[in-house]
């Protein structure tokens, strides 16, 4: 609400969220999505069958590496910054814009050497059965995020969001470190492969790396293509995302999240009946839930539009751009609730290359509809596309886990 205030769907707003593609693609390779999905489940192993010692020897292998390497990655991304902007993100964008998004690229890469070791400390706690903490987090870097557009943008323009990320991201950590202390966290300088434990989370972490990557090259593909549909476009499909985001992510991630832990657990038991009956009744619920609230925000997208967004430079065109957007996201918010759960029953099974095929049938999908919808439906087109890639590769997995089980019967878990 507060960057639309002071932003609108201006082309500087454009740069901001431009200039996040890449810093978000290393984060969620490494320390976000993808070793979450790996880590927890084999760390769960590690608490249940090693001494206290042994397990936080292995977390300092994972946090010193993940560290490590993003700092180097990000090094990187920052002196290649101009070059990725012109050709790969926003090609659409004039000279000016492209070195802007250059610019609060490299701010931004600075928060993600940050979120390395954040992201490493959020699966340490929720592997601890642990969750206050690391939802309270995300809040602690929308304050940031929030500072930055009051405080710091009338100041520096859109730099002041940049700088507001940075600080999020130092909130975002410290408010995790009481977790830590209270289960009595070691630190060890360790590094290497020789590890036993460092090697299974690798095995796992290739094809999970690969999966994100492919989620994250269809938003560059969204991006690339909305640079080329003037001024607004990426901001407008941006908002519209984030809007979709709040039901998905208090439905489908927050339930996901939840149960990610026990779903571990229960593999690594080989208790498969207790696993599918905990699988299907999350999904249940999720589905109903998020089911509602796609038809509320298909029907009152424009509604909701206005009464979250429109004040300040948030004009009526930016409404009925963002409003046209979020009507065809709407149709994601149940795929994509669902592919939260989805993909971590065969995670929480140590299997990391069922969920890699569902999302490379899902990028094509998506490259194959946004090429066709682009023209006729603008940036509605990219958002349907979106949506129906979500929900095929959900569909997918749920199609591949239920057959794998389909022998055992329903009723006798529920």
């Amino acid at each position: 609400m507060l960057i639309a205030r002071a932003f609108g769907t201006s082309g500087a707003l454009d740069a901001y969220y431009a200039a996040f593609n890449f810093p978000d693609l290393l984060f969620a390779l490494i320390p976000g999505g993808a070793l979450a999905s790996v880590f927890i489940p084999v760390l769960s192993t590690y608490l249940m069958r090693e001494s206290d010692a042994e397990s936080w020897k292995f977390v300092s292998i994972v946090v010193n590496d993940v560290f490590l390497s993003v700092a180097a990655l990000s090094l990187l991304g920052a002196i290649f910054a101009q070059p990725l902007v012109a050709v790969l993100i926003a090609p659409g964008f004039d000279p000016a814009r492209q070195a802007l998004t250059a610019d609060l690229m490299r701010i931004v890469f600075l928060s993600t050497i940050v979120f390395s070791i954040s992201g490493v400390v959020i699966s340490i706690l929720h592997a601890h059965q642990h969750f206050l903490l690391p939802a309270l987090a995300p809040a602690l870097y929308n304050l940031g995020i929030i500072a930055g557009a009051v405080w710091l943008s009338p100041l520096f323009g859109v730099y002041g969001l940049a700088y507001g990320v940075l600080a999020g991201s130092v909130l975002h950590l410290a408010i995790q470190i009481p977790g830590l202390i209270k289960f009595r966290a070691r630190y060890f300088p360790l590094l290497g492969l020789a590890h036993s434990g460092l090697r299974e989370l690798l095995r796992l972490f290739g094809p999970r790396v690969i999966t994100l990557g492919l989620v994250r090259v269809n938003f560059l593909i969204l991006t690339n293509l909305a640079s080329r549909m003037g001024e607004g476009s990426i901001a407008a499909l941006n908002y519209a995302y984030l809007l979709m985001q709040l039901p998905q992510s208090l439905i489908g991630t927050a339930i996901a999240l939840a149960v990610f832990p026990t779903l571990a657990q229960l593999a690594a038991r080989g208790e498969t009946a207790q696993l599918r009956g905990l699988f299907y009744r999350s999904l249940g619920v999720i589905l109903v839930l998020a089911t509602g609230a796609a038809v509320i925000f298909a029907l009152f997208a424009r509604p909701i539009v206005q009464i979250v967004l429109q004040r300040g430079a948030f004009d009526v065109a930016a409404v009925d751009a963002v409003a046209f957007a979020l009507q065809f996201y709407a149709l994601a918010i149940a795929g994509e609730s669902a592919l939260e759960l989805c993909a971590r029953i065969f995670y929480a099974q140590h299997d990391a290359k069922t969920p890699l095929f569902a999302a490379l049938s899902a990028l094509v999908v998506n490259l194959a509809l946004s090429l066709a919808l682009v023209a006729p439906l603008g940036i509605g087109g990219l958002a349907l596309a979106r949506a129906v890639a979500l929900t095929w590769e959900a569909g997918i997995l749920f199609w591949i886990a239920n057959t794998r089980w389909f022998r055992l019967v329903w009723a006798r878990d529920l």
